[in-house]
C-alpha cells in the first residue's frame, strides 16, 4: 500500500513538474507561480504523522542511474570520479551558448526531479565547479544557471505559499469596489454600477448613467423655508438620479427568475416588481413636474415677489 501511494505521488509530481517546465521555458513565470500555488492547495495531507526521519529515509533510498547518464557528465578514465562538464559542444556565438546551457539545465532538472535522492541533491555544486575548470563559456553558465534560477524561484514560492495570508472576502470587495469607483471616474462621465452576488439570478454587474452628479455640500433646496434668490435646479437633478436608480432596480427585477424550486410562481417577487413599477411611474411624473425648477433661474418667496 505504501509503495502504491508513493508511486501515485511521484506520478502526480512528475506531471506538475512537466507543466512547470513548459511554462518556465516560455518565460511565463507568473503562470508557473500560479501552478505551484494550485499544487500546494491540492496536495494531500497524510492521515497519520510520520516520524521526522521518514521523509529523509525515503528520499535517500530512491534508486538512481549513474550520473553519467546525463549527456554532459562522463566517468573519468583514471583516478575515479566524474567529469561534471564534459562533451559540451562548442558554440559559435553567445546566444548559442545560452541556448546550449539552458537545454542542458532542462536535462539536469528532469534527471534530479525523477531521481530526487540525497546524492543527486548535491550534484549542482560539482557541475558549477567543473564548468569553470573546463572552460565553459559565459553563455553556457548564464543559460544553465538562469534556467536553474527560474525553477528555484517557483520552488521558493511553493515553500512559502502557506505563510501568505489570504485576503478576507469583505476586504477584497472593498478593494475591488474602490478600483471600480476610480475606473468609473476616469471615464469622465457620471456613472454608477450595481454589483450583485454570484448566483443571485440578477446580472452580475449593471452600469447606468447619472445625468447629474450632486455636489457634496448641503443645499438650501431641502432646508425648509425658501430664501431670496434660491436656485432649486439641484433638487430637479437629484430627482433625476432617484428615478434612474429606480429604473435600474426595476431592470434587475425583470432579469430575476420568478419561479420557485417546486415550479410555482414566486408571488412575493411579483409584488415587489409591481411596487417597483408603481414607484418608477410616480417618480417619472414627479420628475416631469419638477422640470420647471431646471435652468439658471432663482426663486423668491411670494411675499417678496
Amino acid at each position: 500500500m505504501t509503495a502504491n501511494a508513493h508511486a501515485k505521488e511521484d506520478a502526480a509530481s512528475t506531471h506538475v513538474l512537466a507543466q512547470l517546465a513548459s511554462l518556465l521555458r516560455s518565460g511565463d513565470v507568473q503562470a508557473a507561480l500560479a501552478l505551484t500555488e494550485a499544487a500546494s492547495a491540492n496536495s494531500a495531507t497524510p492521515d497519520a504523522a510520520a516520524p521526522e526521519y521518514a521523509e529523509t529515509d525515503v528520499v535517500g533510498r530512491i534508486a538512481s542511474p549513474p550520473v553519467d547518464t546525463l549527456s554532459f557528465i562522463e566517468k573519468r578514465q583514471s583516478g575515479g570520479g566524474y567529469n561534471y562538464w564534459a562533451n559540451v559542444p562548442a558554440a559559435g556565438s553567445y546566444s548559442e551558448e545560452c541556448e546550449t546551457g539552458g537545454r542542458l539545465a532542462e536535462e539536469f532538472l528532469t534527471f534530479i526531479g525523477k531521481y530526487h535522492n540525497n546524492g543527486n541533491g548535491a550534484l549542482l555544486g560539482p557541475i558549477v565547479i567543473d564548468m569553470d575548470k573546463n572552460g565553459a563559456g559565459r553563455g553556457h553558465k548564464i543559460g544553465f544557471l538562469n534556467t536553474i534560477n527560474k525553477y528555484a524561484m517557483g520552488a521558493a514560492y511553493f515553500l512559502h505559499a502557506d505563510a501568505q495570508e489570504s485576503e478576507h472576502p469583505w476586504a477584497k470587495c472593498r478593494r475591488l469596489g474602490s478600483e471600480l469607483a476610480e475606473a468609473l471616474e476616469s471615464t469622465g462621465e457620471q456613472q454608477f454600477a450595481y454589483i450583485a452576488p454570484k448566483g443571485s439570478g440578477a446580472p452580475t454587474l449593471l452600469f447606468s448613467h447619472l445625468d447629474y452628479h450632486p455636489s457634496t455640500e448641503t443645499t438650501n433646496a431641502t432646508s425648509g423655508a425658501a430664501e431670496e434668490g434660491q436656485d432649486f435646479s439641484e433638487l430637479f437633478y437629484e430627482l433625476i438620479n432617484l428615478a434612474e436608480l429606480a429604473e435600474a432596480t426595476l431592470e434587475i427585477l425583470r432579469e430575476m427568475d420568478y419561479t420557485n424550486g417546486d415550479g410555482s410562481r414566486n408571488a412575493e417577487l411579483d409584488r415587489v416588481a409591481a411596487l417597483q413599477r408603481v414607484l418608477c411611474t410616480n417618480l417619472g411624473r414627479l420628475r416631469e413636474s419638477a422640470e420647471v425648477l431646471d435652468g439658471p433661474k432663482t426663486w423668491v418667496p411670494a411675499s417678496n415677489a
